[in-house]
């Protein structure tokens, strides 16, 4: 079997990345017994990724905080990588594949961060020397709608239509900027017809 494969699923806040990596996570388990599987995500729920989340929630300005948010989310990023996603990936067992499923990454900060006002090649070059995943999706859909999916829950500092734009913009500009193995889905269709489309290339990579 192969060493670990990296899997990120990114996108606007209401893209369905949550409800995907759950569906993922329960169709790999059931796929293989050899498959060990870890379910993470960013930021983090570290000290770092704490203070993302507080600023998210109380700041209201989506501008506001670019270059701290930037800092905050790097540091968040380099100690998931050193302390749980590269220890797992690191297979001890030639009868298992280890799976580390990300519900964000590096394309978030690229596509936020940007939005925000920084430059995007500085913004890239900081995120350079982080792993780079096998596969990567990139869950689109228009603002409008993914708004209204989160509407129950209380707004974060991002989740503006404006701005919520950009970010999409940004998300779709990826595959021009990166090398990455990055696969668009439209994800305004039924969960299961996402899914479906998520499925097929992840199994193009498992096999």
């Amino acid at each position: 079997m192969k060493k670990g494969i990296f899997i990120v699923l990114d996108g606007i806040d209401g893209s369905g990345k949550s409800e995907i990596v759950k569906m993922l996570h329960n169709y790999l388990f059931s796929k293989n017994k050899g498959y060990r599987i870890l379910t993470t995500r960013e930021p983090t729920n570290g000290s770092y990724g704490k203070q993302i989340r507080e600023m998210l929630q109380n700041e209201k300005d989506p501008f506001a905080s670019s270059n701290t948010l930037i800092g905050l989310f790097i540091k968040d990023r380099e100690q998931h990588l050193k302390a749980t996603m590269e220890p797992f990936l690191k297979n001890k067992n030639e009868d298992e594949l280890n799976i580390v499923l990300c519900d964000r990454y590096y394309y978030s900060t690229i596509a936020f961060q940007v939005a925000q006002g920084l430059d995007v090649k500085e913004v890239i070059s900081k995120n350079k020397n982080f792993r780079k995943p096998d596969l990567a999706f990139i869950l689109d859909v228009e603002p409008s709608i993914a708004l209204k999916r989160i509407e129950h829950r209380k707004k974060e500092k991002f989740e503006q239509l404006e701005f919520m734009k950009k970010i999409r913009e940004n998300f779709l500009n990826l595959n021009k900027l990166l090398k990455d193995n990055i696969k668009i889905i439209d994800s305004s269709k039924p969960l299961a017809n996402v899914f479906e489309n998520v499925r097929k290339e992840v199994d193009k990579v498992l096999d």
